[in-house]
């Protein structure tokens, strides 16, 4: 007797791949110790801050308070991520004041890193056009291109997605075809179930400075207060 052995293979588009990553558990709610070391030439910066976040149904919520060096101290940004937009607002101690980032803003530079307020935005995912474009045992690749309309400083984007869980272990940012900055993220599962960026590693390819993003310490479903997540609040705690 032959047996015959049929081989079927499960088969997964990039749209799903990207469904998947947009759809992993995240806290309720975190406070986390932050450390951002940017690099330009041979000048190296160190600064720190505290970092809230609350999620509220598909409605998502992080604000951010500079602690130090004495330059940035009380400096804060707070992001309100919604379905169909994303909310960003910078208060600046030496004004006293806050504004919205909004229009070509964000596409400059945030706290002078080589991350963008555009690079923090939480994506909408009908905006973009996907790709597989290869998958070996660990990982789909998926090129992400935005739809005609959608303003982005990006002409395309390549996301390198873990199989097992569906984190973003990096993504390449390409400008007019051209290879521009490169960011790896360092995965912690906290509390068993989240995957936690804790590292996130920036180079820009065309100066050649880096940051760094390092999560120092991170309490996760716990109780923050509503208040910090309201623009009105910026530059009261």
């Amino acid at each position: 007797m032959i047996g015959v052995y049929i081989l079927s293979f499960l088969l997964i588009t990039a749209d799903e791949v990207i469904k998947k990553v947009d759809s992993q558990a995240i806290p309720t709610s975190s406070e986390s110790s932050v450390k951002m070391i940017i690099k330009k030439g041979g000048d190296v910066r160190e600064r720190k801050m505290i970092v809230y976040t609350k999620s509220d149904g598909d409605i998502r919520y992080s604000v951010s308070k500079f602690l130090d060096p004495a330059d940035v101290r009380g400096t804060q940004f707070l992001q309100i991520s919604k379905k169909d937009e994303t909310l960003q607002f910078l208060f600046l101690p030496s004004l006293n004041k806050s504004r919205r980032i909004a229009g070509g803003q964000k596409k400059t530079s945030f706290m002078g890193s080589e991350l963008t307020y555009e690079d923090m935005e939480r994506k909408k995912i009908e905006d973009y056009e996907y790709k597989l474009i290869r998958e070996d045992e660990n990982l789909y690749v998926v090129e992400s291109t935005p739809k005609k309309g959608v303003d982005s400083q990006y002409s395309k984007a390549v996301f390198y997605v873990r199989k097992d869980d569906y984190a973003v272990l990096k993504t390449e940012l390409y400008k007019d075809g051209k290879l521009f900055k490169v960011i790896e993220n360092e995965i912690t599962k906290v509390d068993g179930k989240y995957n936690i960026p804790t590292r996130t590693y920036v180079k820009n390819l065309e100066n050649g400075n880096e940051t760094e993003l390092i999560i120092e310490n991170i309490k996760v479903d716990i109780k923050v207060q509503d208040k910090y997540f309201s623009p009105d609040f910026l530059g009261k705690w």
